[in-house]
């Protein structure tokens, strides 16, 4: 996951100090800490850590804001400064601007000029790996119709519980959409608004494109209509998983059933995990193999797919382990089928893990986005138990 940045407040007023705590407060991963002015408060600047980001205030009555910079800049060179002025005058701002001040914020301080520069920061960091990169988990079906979508939203939606995780969910299920409805969300901006833009794109625009669910991911929507499917490309795919995973800690990704195109390889590519989504049906393991030799036979190492198997029903006529010997691989996950409650979810657009925790499937995605966040507190547990309660 990446760290968080760590942001330096040097500001008299305290009111203003409350306000600009409040406003990094809303964007996650941020860590802020308070420099007094005295010299008993702040002491030596060295002493203060490496903060990513420095914030000032620009007070007219104080000293100049150019003598406080000079040493700030000696001291922290690798450090983004943020002067937070009520001083609108063009050419003072240009010559704190040409000092060194990465963004000069007019009070009173407007959130998204905010929070872009806080992201422009983030993405610095992350480009030249002073900060690790966020996670990327795609999903695909072996076959249409066995539950892919429903998995994708619900397991974005329980990485979004945690506090310290920011959460992106791309539907990238470009023929269907269906991601959208399960959320009851219907986005202005969708891929293909992104893809017409292309030349604008950048972790600002990004940000301003998605859209947020009460459940706190963020969301990007596939086109509205078939037709416009066709200018999303593969570089365009990339470009926008990297600044995602710049930005977020998590990206989950909803792909196109059974499709090995130009975008569904640059999405397995950027993938830390490709879930293959199966069930227990003869036709869905049989497309579920040829899934995993295709993939491998364009280049996608086999360590990066996991299989997961939708709707285990104990007592089937296959077997987990007839399964796994068909598909010579272990299976990563079971999902139970809770076809009530996956009915009742989808009707309302309301996810799982939003309106029915209790339920049996919305608590199995919690543990599975448990084993993804900490593989080793697992020890074998697959997400469902047999006989005795021993994990299957």
């Amino acid at each position: 996951m990446p760290r968080k940045l760590l942001v330096a407040i040097e500001i008299a007023d305290s009111r203003l100090v409350h306000m600009l705590q409040e406003k990094l407060g809303e964007i996650p991963n941020l860590e802020m800490t308070q420099w007094f002015d005295s010299a008993g408060g702040k002491g030596s600047l060295a002493d203060k850590g490496s903060p990513d980001i420095i914030v000032i205030d620009d007070l007219t009555d104080g000293p100049s804001i150019f003598n406080r910079l000079a040493p700030i800049r000696q001291k922290f060179p690798h450090a983004a400064v943020f002067v937070v002025s009520g001083n609108q005058f063009p050419q003072h701002i240009v010559e704190v601007m040409k000092a060194g001040v990465s963004e000069y914020l007019v009070t009173p301080i407007n959130d998204k000029i905010l929070q872009s520069a806080v992201e422009e920061v983030r993405l610095q960091r992350a480009s030249v790996g002073e900060i690790s990169r966020g996670s990327i988990y795609s999903f695909i079906s072996s076959k249409g119709g066995l539950g892919s979508t429903v998995i994708a939203v619900n397991t974005a939606c329980a990485m979004a519980r945690y506090k310290d995780s920011r959460v992106a969910l791309f539907d990238m299920s470009f023929q269907s959409g269906d991601a959208g409805v399960l959320l009851d969300l219907y986005p202005q901006t969708t891929m293909s608004d992104v893809v017409r833009n292309y030349h604008r794109l950048d972790s600002s625009f990004l940000l301003a494109a998605m859209t947020k669910h009460s459940s706190g991911l963020e969301f990007m929507a596939a086109p509205n209509s078939p037709e416009e499917c066709d200018i999303i490309k593969g570089e365009h795919v990339s470009h926008v998983l990297d600044l995602a995973r710049k930005i977020y800690d998590q990206v989950v990704i909803d792909c196109t059933s059974m499709s090995i195109n130009e975008s569904n390889i640059e999405i397995f590519n950027a993938s830390e995990v490709i879930f293959l989504v199966t069930d227990m049906s003869v036709p869905a393991i049989r497309n579920c193999s040829r899934v995993i030799k295709l993939m491998q036979k364009i280049g996608i190492d086999k360590t990066h797919i996991e299989v997961v198997v939708n709707r285990v029903i104990k007592g089937g006529a296959l077997s987990l382990n007839d399964v796994e010997k068909n598909l010579d691989k272990t299976a990563y996950w079971l999902f139970p089928n809770d076809f009530k409650g996956v009915v009742s979810s989808i009707n309302k657009g309301e996810p799982l893990l939003v309106g029915n925790s209790g339920m049996p499937l919305a608590k199995n995605i919690a543990q599975f986005v448990e084993k993804l966040k900490s593989p080793e507190s697992s020890r074998g547990f697959r997400g469902i138990r047999g006989t005795f309660g021993r994990a299957i």
